[in-house]
């Protein structure tokens, strides 16, 4: 149970009546950060982070300087307005924050390249609506080979930094939807593996405590090995040369929408680039100074 994490709603009796967990706390008002992060800071257990998600697009949400102690994952509904939003750029920067926008529509996908570029961490939602494939490739281009600073965009710069030719990568937990490891409570304090099933009543546990019990154990593990699923299946995704980097995620899209095939495609020869260039670096050596 140790590599446990639990995704839960801000609620102080739920929190207060877990012990020794890591938690990330769904608000969906970004006032409520400061107290959901107070309410685990008086409990025992651990913040990752207060996971916002609101209908207010990210020029609507007001910040101000309480929030500068906080872990922050704001899931605003719109990039929005950006010559509204500069007024809170400064802010911004101080705080230990990540922006996640969906990946629909370029108008989102342009704001995280410009709240990137400004310093302000980042990151792509991929809904179940349509995915903006050929604008996500421009991302990940500049996310991962773009040399002037900037702060990261994800998955793609986990994905840059993480890469093994040999092994697999898993990148959910950038999401908080790493199987077997990310846990859903819900008010009852009842688990579900993700956070579709927790929406749709499907628990597996009546408590974060059950989830010790043997048998529960047993489901833990095998949701940890469901990628294995694709393999016994004999499932498309799992002769796709992204597999490595995608492990399926986007397998409920096929055969409607292929546009994850080259995509991956083009991630892993950009990943691979990347890696050359790092390469290239390190073993430049020191030229004489005057």
């Amino acid at each position: 149970m140790n590599s446990i994490k639990v995704v839960c709603p801000f609620d102080s009796e739920l929190i207060a009546g877990l012990e020794g967990q890591n938690l990330v706390v769904k608000v969906d008002d970004l006032s409520s950060a400061v107290a959901a992060a107070a309410a685990v800071a008086s409990s025992r257990n651990r913040l990752i982070c207060i996971q916002v998600e609101t209908a207010e697009r990210m020029e609507q949400l007001q910040f101000d300087e309480s929030l500068t102690t906080t872990p922050l994952a704001v899931f605003p509904a719109a990039f929005g307005n950006f010559r509204q939003l500069t007024p809170q750029l400064s802010l911004l920067r101080q705080l230990n924050l990540r922006v996640y926008l969906g990946g629909d529509n370029r108008e989102n996908l342009a704001g995280l390249r410009i709240l990137a570029s400004l310093g302000i961490h980042g990151g792509v939602v991929f809904g179940p609506g349509p995915i903006e494939w050929e604008g996500l490739a421009d991302l990940m281009t500049y996310a991962v080979l773009e040399r002037t600073a900037h702060a990261t965009i994800e998955p793609f710069s986990y994905i840059a930094g993480h890469y093994d030719p040999l092994s697999t990568l898993d990148w959910s937990a950038l999401y908080f939807e790493q199987p077997g490891v990310y846990l859903h409570l819900d008010k009852q304090g009842r688990v579900a593996f993700s956070r579709t099933e927790l929406q749709s009543g499907r628990f597996f546990a009546e408590s974060i405590s059950a989830c010790g019990e043997q048998a529960n154990q047993r489901k833990i593990e095998q949701r940890r090995e469901s990628w294995r699923e694709f393999f016994l299946d004999n499932h498309p995704c799992a002769s796709c040369i992204g597999w490595k980097l995608c492990l399926g995620k986007f397998a409920g899209r096929l055969p409607s929408d292929k546009g994850c095939v080259g995509f991956f495609e083009e991630m892993l020869e950009v990943v691979r680039q990347y890696r050359r260039q790092c390469e290239r670096t390190d073993k430049e050596r020191p030229l004489w100074q005057p």
